[in-house]
């Protein structure tokens, strides 16, 4: 077991979130008991046969259970090999990026094959079809995740063997995010502390329930913990770093913002990948970075669509640059009055910003040229668009380190509140997320 799992008590009460979709499934297709739910004083909870609603499931809730009820429960249509297959050929269709990995028949069925051949027991299996029926953009999120590991692996030479465990790890990384409520991954919603202990340990919820089957190789559990982690050890849980992180935990970790692209919400998403990798250049492994930029290589320019001008990607620019700008003078203003370990926690955050504003400066961006650009650049939709994933860009950016900021600050002193000038500045950041 990996160590980090170690320490998980398996008896504990199954979150409402996680009740609440399954009787969200039993409304839609049936959910029936294949064995008899137990609580941990040995009281029947539920028959064997039984078909559970929603009031028989709330029934659970705050009861820890003897076995977790994704062992005790079936439904039609479970998630199987040749679901998974289609889903996957599915996207291989239906998004360019993805077509370019199979561009012919051997690679197409060998991605397919790793796919079709990752484990499902019953309870894993389960999971998945709770995800497809009740937050379908996590399951396709899942599926482009196994694609896409299964081609880096590939890509570096691995097995047959290896391409499934990667596609496995790749399926199988969120499924802790159906145990989060879902009202708290809602855009522009402000997380209270309590709020973003889930999400940031959702990583290791999910290498708990993959841990239980001998079926997954470790190394599937550990890059599942590990698929938030970046190589500049800004990433989470644990704030990983560099060989820290294992080979497979790399290919996850840039799988995991690769694919967040292709979310369908998304405008560009080719040309913020990008971008997003070249600016980015230390938090990722180099080799599955290559790959994915030979993936780029091979796609068409984007075809100019209605949609923000220049002027208004000038203009979010020139407000996320003065950002930028501000957190150094919130830096001024608190280094000051901090201890020796406080600056520490600091530093990290300088360091950021400083990558951000060469991020700036490699883009050619400064004011005076970005006052420059409002000037006959509408009719160029390379630079157009280029201007508006820049701006996508380092606004996610700053919202992630303002985000960091506060997460690693509390990790280091939970009773002492972050400066008060380094908060104002992340209010302001993280009143980002209300923008168009």
């Amino acid at each position: 077991m990996t160590p980090t799992l170690a320490s998980h008590d398996s008896a504990e009460a199954e979150s409402p979130a996680f009740l609440h979709a399954v009787a969200e499934l039993a409304q839609r297709r049936g959910v029936v008991t294949a064995r008899a739910v137990y609580n941990l004083q040995g009281t029947r909870l539920v028959d064997t046969g039984v078909s559970l609603d929603a009031a028989l499931v709330g029934t659970l809730q705050a009861q820890p259970l003897v076995m977790r009820l994704d062992e005790c429960v079936a439904t039609d249509g479970t998630i199987d090999a040749a679901r998974l297959r289609k889903a996957a050929a599915d996207a291989i269709r239906s998004l360019p990026f993805f077509a370019a990995m199979a561009p012919d028949d051997k690679t197409r069925d060998a991605l397919l094959g790793a796919v079709a051949a990752i484990p499902l027991p019953a309870p894993v299996a389960f999971q998945l079809t709770l995800a497809r029926e009740t937050s379908f953009e996590q399951f396709d999120h899942g599926v482009l995740m196994a694609l896409l590991c299964a081609h880096l692996v590939r890509e570096a030479g691995a097995s047959a063997d290896d391409m499934s465990a990667a596609a496995a790890a790749g399926l199988l990384h969120d499924l802790g995010m159906l145990h989060i409520d879902p009202a708290l991954l809602q855009a522009g919603h402000r997380l209270s502390r309590d709020e973003r202990r889930p999400l940031y340990v959702h990583p290791i919820t999910s290498a708990m329930l993959v841990d239980r089957f001998e079926v997954y190789p470790q190394q599937v559990t550990r890059a599942i913990i590990e698929h938030h982690e970046q190589l500049d050890g800004s990433g989470y849980p644990q704030g990983l770093a560099g060989n820290a992180i294992s080979p497979l935990g790399r290919v996850l970790s840039l799988a995991e913002v690769v694919t967040a692209m292709f979310d369908g919400k998304r405008q560009y998403p080719e040309q913020r990948v990008s971008l997003m990798l070249r600016i980015s250049p230390r938090r990722f492994d180099a080799t599955g970075v290559a790959a994915v930029q030979r993936l780029l290589a091979t796609l068409p320019a984007p075809v100019d669509e209605p949609g923000p001008g220049v002027a208004e990607s000038v203009q979010r620019l020139q407000l996320l640059a003065g950002l930028l700008a501000e957190w150094h003078d919130a830096l001024d203003q608190t280094t000051p009055d901090l201890d020796d370990a406080s600056r520490t926690v600091l530093r990290s955050f300088a360091e950021q910003a400083e990558a951000l504003q060469g991020m700036l400066f490699d883009a050619g961006i400064t004011a005076e040229q970005l006052g420059m650009l409002t000037s006959g650049a509408e009719s160029d939709p390379a630079l157009r668009v280029e201007l508006w994933a820049l701006a996508q860009e380092l606004q996610w950016n700053l919202i992630a380190s303002a985000h960091q900021l506060q997460r690693r600050w509390e990790g280091f002193d939970a009773d002492q509140p972050i400066p008060e000038a380094l908060a104002a500045w992340g209010d302001t950041v993280w009143a980002l997320d209300t923008l168009a």
